[in-house]
C-alpha cells in the first residue's frame, strides 16, 4: 500500500539501547536474558483536520459587521484519538509499506471530525470568557479538508507486551 508517511529517525539497534536504558538496573542483572522480542515499524495513522472558523465582529452601527475567517489545523492520532493543533503540517515522503504494518484506526472519522470540531468551540468559548471578548461572535466552523499520514512508530515486544516508542 502507497502511503504518505514521516521519515523515520531512529533505527533499531538505537531503540535496543533505549528499552534497556529505561529498565531498571536490578531487572537487567537478575534477568540474564533479554526479553525483549520482535523489535519492528508500524504506522499509525494521524489525520490532518483543516477548519475555518468564521466570526462576525459586531460594533456599534447596525450594518457595520465585518466578517473574518480563520483557519486552524489539528492533527488527530486515530489510534488513541489524541489531537493537537499545528501552524505546520509535518513534511511527508511517499513510500509503500504492507498492509500489515499499519494499525486499524479504532476511531471513526465522522465521530473524530465532529468531536475536534466541539473540541474548538469548547476552547474558543473558553478563551471568549476569560479574555473577555464581547464584540466577537462566533458563526460557524466548517471542516476545509480531512488528509491523512502515517507516524511510524518501533514496536516491541517486552514481556507479552507491546511497546510503542516514536521513531
Amino acid at each position: 500500500m502507497r502511503i504518505e508517511a514521516m521519515e523515520v529517525n531512529t533505527n533499531k539497534k538505537d531503540i535496543l539501547k533505549y528499552i534497556l536504558k529505561k529498565m531498571p538496573l536490578m531487572s537487567r542483572v537478575l534477568q540474564f536474558n533479554m526479553l525483549i522480542k520482535d523489535i519492528h515499524l508500524e504506522y499509525v495513522e494521524i489525520k490532518v483536520l483543516s477548519y475555518e472558523i468564521i466570526s462576525k465582529e459586531r460594533s456599534i452601527g447596525i450594518f457595520r459587521n465585518k466578517i473574518s475567517t480563520y483557519k486552524i489545523t489539528m492533527l488527530v492520532n486515530t489510534y488513541n484519538g489524541y489531537s493537537e493543533s499545528v501552524n505546520i503540517i509535518p513534511s511527508t515522503i511517499s513510500k509503500y509499506v504492507d498492509k500489515s504494518y499499519i494499525k486499524r484506526s479504532k476511531i471513526s472519522e465522522e465521530y473524530m471530525v465532529e468531536n475536534v470540531k466541539c473540541e474548538i468551540m469548547g476552547f474558543l468559548k473558553n478563551k471568549k470568557s476569560k479574555f473577555e471578548i464581547e464584540k466577537v461572535n462566533l458563526q460557524d466552523i466548517n471542516i476545509k479538508e480531512v488528509k491523512s499520514i502515517y507516524k511510524p512508530y518501533w514496536v516491541a515486544n517486552f514481556r507479552g507486551k507491546n511497546i510503542l516508542i516514536d521513531a
